[in-house]
């Protein structure tokens, strides 16, 4: 019997050739894009779970109340791993992990010529791949980071420095803030795609005792914050209320001027839950599998839609097996049957969609997966019950609507009274659209959004600023360096910053008018060169002659008057900032030192006396603005000539400003990239379905068009007539998916303290383009049908 049913659906899939094609091919686009969002989604959500003791590790985490302003810490001091420990007896062990804040320089002692700049150096605890799972491809976990100046390093990291041989027991050359040799200890497997620690270097912290810069990093000897990543295994998952509890007692006991609160957040939820509540990860998690979920079902509707749409053609079919005994069960079974091959045919060229195209897609989320993910236990399962679900929804509503022709009715060829397909078909149409026209808006809507923030006046001019970073090797050599940048003739002028713009500040906080209240300044220190040269203005100007470039004056911006509650004019003022008082020397106007999406916070800039001191041995960013009309790759070059002559061991790099500034904002790029994409496949889907549905019915009402040609109805009337019933389903589809679309992006936007209004034409563009869309979809028939020759369209079947 199944054998039959297979013969069969082979059969229509064959004689029914376009119908075939759209339902295959619209139903493996929605498939090919649920199988991308569903690798992503089950990448995201699969974070550290591979570690044998996931459920028991959690990272201590604190925030502190200092004068109303909540500051978060994400790591702690060294000694707060041994006194929790101490402490806490619902603690089995911890592990310490410092993640170099900055690029490191790498070279091979036996070819020192040759340097890298690497990322992913952390220091760890010794036991560091005990305590986590981290495969070692060479080397005992236990003694590998034991030693002082040990280090294992990753696989790619092995392959890049010492090619095909055994780099256990030969040394690499670190540069952190001062070079050191290490010794390679192991090997380690590269760290898993889905794991928030990374590493291509793991150092021992050991180490940072033997460094000259230990002392950044280990002099706090309290449990507090710190430079560490601090991780706890507990003895049981079940007393991370109690520990926590422990822990904020004992902060509540300590006498001191902050009030400190302590979390504990488990490792399998710090990717999504990253930073006390920044939860863009989760929001995509919740957009990409609801935008799934509806292509899916533009696909799914497509399937149901065309299939119940050609009942008729199987009606008699249906009426001789029920009249030769058949039972509707066993007609339910053989149509369900026909939609099991037709899913697993699509489901295959799905799944060679998704293969295909994956490349692209992750790079448009840039995310990189292991392609052993893909084959996980997880994935493979979530695949089986995917096919499994789209087999029973794509044959459900055919095979109960199939099944239940009555035999007399339908072998007198009057299914079309009973069906009442129709008002299922226009709900289904008019569905579609109304997903098509939704992503449209939204679509829109974040592009316009994306463009008013690269657009929008910030108070400084972006345009044609270089920014290079200078380690401390420059040393003394830095005025030298500036001088020289400075004097080529594609330079206007050079600035210097400890920290690239958008690239962070420092913090401290100025006193207000009780202990409790504080305010929290963000603070930049600069040379004197910085303001002109980044077009910055002045809103009260120093008095003439004034000495900016010392440590007691400050030049602040518009909102710091206003939240220090200074007067009017300010110059003069002064600033109680606990151990010293700012005279403050200027204010400048507001401009955006970091994001747009919060306002502009209160600001000070610090003016160096002497750059030779404050930059050159702590390193320093250096802006060069650009002369219009200068070859860029040219003067790039001169800039990179003048660097080498000063630095030899740091490798030279770049970054403009407004680059630095555009990717700030690269979760929105990705949103409106991947929305974009989710569009113009929804217009396909919907166009595939309207293409086969009008295709059945403009067949249907053949008889009707020749009969009304003879009349003498023209080709537009008829082409009209035709495509009526159609553009008000997709009218119909507007109306129903603006204030839906309009609601979604309001709620999104409100995430910028920036944004536009929602612009009416917005509505009028995506109505727009599905009338167009389903008019030309519609014309290709209607016209096909309005030019046959009406004494075919009446000959007798």
């Amino acid at each position: 019997m199944f054998k039959n049913y297979l013969k069969i659906a082979f059969r229509n899939l064959q004689k029914q050739k376009l119908y075939s094609l759209i339902n295959i091919t619209g139903l493996a686009v929605g498939l090919a894009v649920c199988m991308m969002i569903m690798l992503y989604v089950t990448h995201e959500m699969t974070y550290d779970r591979f570690h044998a003791n996931a459920k028991r590790i959690y990272k201590l985490q604190a925030s502190i109340n200092i004068g109303g302003n909540v500051m978060n810490m994400n790591y702690m001091s060294y000694a707060s791993g041994p006194l929790v420990k101490q402490s806490q007896p619902g603690v089995e062990s911890y592990m310490r992990t410092l993640d170099y804040f900055k690029p490191v320089i790498v070279s091979n002692p036996l070819t020192p010529e040759t340097k890298f700049k690497e990322e992913k150096l952390v220091f760890a605890d010794p036991a560091f791949f005990n305590f986590f799972t981290f495969n070692l491809k060479a080397g005992t976990a236990g003694d590998v980071l034991s030693k002082p100046f040990s280090v294992v390093i990753s696989q790619d990291m092995a392959k890049k420095y010492f090619g095909d041989t055994n780099p256990v027991g030969k040394t690499i050359r670190l540069k952190t803030d001062s070079a050191y040799t290490y010794q390679v200890t192991g090997v380690a497997e590269n760290a898993p795609s889905n794991s928030s620690i990374n590493y291509n270097f793991v150092a021992s912290a050991s180490s940072l005792l033997a460094m000259k810069e230990a002392k950044n990093y280990t002099g706090e000897q309290s449990i507090s914050g710190g430079s560490f990543n601090l991780f706890l295994l507990l003895k049981n998952a079940a007393d991370t209320a109690n520990t926590r509890k422990s822990l904020q007692h004992m902060a509540d006991n300590n006498k001191g001027d902050f009030k400190t609160q302590y979390h504990l957040s488990s490792i399998t939820s710090l990717h999504l839950a990253n930073n006390f509540g920044d939860f863009s990860n989760l929001k995509y998690l919740k957009i990409f599998p609801l935008v799934a979920v509806l292509i899916l079902l533009l696909a799914l509707v497509n399937y149901m839609s065309l299939t119940t749409a050609r009942a008729t053609l199987r009606a008699k079919e249906v009426g001789v097996r029920k009249v030769s005994g058949a039972s509707r069960k066993a007609i339910a079974a053989q149509f369900y049957v026909e939609s099991g091959l037709f899913t697993l045919l699509s489901f295959t060229l799905g799944y060679l969609l998704c293969y295909a195209f994956k490349p692209w897609f992750l790079n448009i989320l840039q995310l990189k997966i292991d392609n052993s993910f893909l084959y996980s236990p997880i994935v493979l399962m979530f695949l089986f019950g995917l096919l499994l679900l789209t087999a029973l929804i794509s044959g459900i509503y055919p095979s109960i609507v199939l099944s239940s022709f009555k035999p007399v009715i339908t072998l007198k060829g009057k299914l079309s009274r009973q069906s009442g397909g129709t008002v299922v078909r226009k709900v289904f149409t008019t569905l579609q659209f109304s997903i098509a026209v939704g992503l449209i808006i939204c679509g829109v809507v974040i592009d316009r959004q994306l463009y008013y923030l690269r657009h929008a006046d910030t108070g400084l001019n972006r345009e044609n600023v270089v920014m290079i970073p200078v380690g401390n090797s420059i040393g003394k050599n830095y005025p030298a360096l500036n001088k020289d940048v400075q004097a080529l003739a594609g330079v206007s002028s050079v600035a210097t910053s400890h920290y690239a713009m958008y690239g962070g500040y420092d913090m401290f906080f100025i006193e207000g008018k009780t202990k409790q209240e504080s305010v929290a300044l963000a603070s930049l220190s600069v040379d004197n060169k910085f303001i002109s040269t980044l077009g910055l203005e002045w809103k009260f100007a120093p008095t003439p002659n004034a000495q900016l470039a010392t440590r007691t004056k400050i030049v602040i911006n518009e909102t710091a008057i206003k939240d220090l509650k200074l007067p009017a004019n300010p110059v003069g003022s002064i600033i109680d900032a606990g151990n010293q008082k700012l005279e403050v020397a200027g204010v400048v106007k507001n401009f955006n030192f970091s994001s747009m999406e919060s306002t502009i916070g209160p600001l000070g800039l610090f003016i160096a006396a002497d750059t030779t001191q404050a930059w050159g041995t702590m390193g320093c960013n250096l802006f060069a603005r650009i002369k219009p009309h200068t070859n860029i790759p040219s003067l790039i070059g001169s800039i990179e000539n003048i660097y080498k002559k000063y630095d030899q061991e740091t490798p030279f790099s770049y970054t403009f400003m407004d680059d630095a500034f555009d990717k700030q904002y690269k979760a929105e790029d990705r949103l409106a990239a991947i929305f974009s994409t989710f569009t113009y496949i929804t217009i396909l889907l919907a166009t595939l379905g309207l293409f086969g549905l009008a295709a059945f019915t403009i067949e249907q009402r053949t008889k009707e068009i020749g009969i009304r040609k003879i009349l003498g109805a023209s080709m537009a009337t008829i082409t009209t007539l035709l495509s009526t019933d159609f553009l008000k389903l997709i009218l119909l589809s507007v109306i129903i998916a603006s204030p839906v679309a309009w609601y979604a992006m309001h709620n999104w936007l409100q995430n910028f303290a920036y944004r536009i209004n929602i612009p009416w034409w917005v509505f009028a563009l995506a109505g727009s383009m599905a009338l167009i869309t389903a008019i030309v979809t519609i014309s290709y028939h209607a016209v096909k049908a309005a030019l046959a020759n009406p004494v075919n369209s009446l000959r007798s079947e």
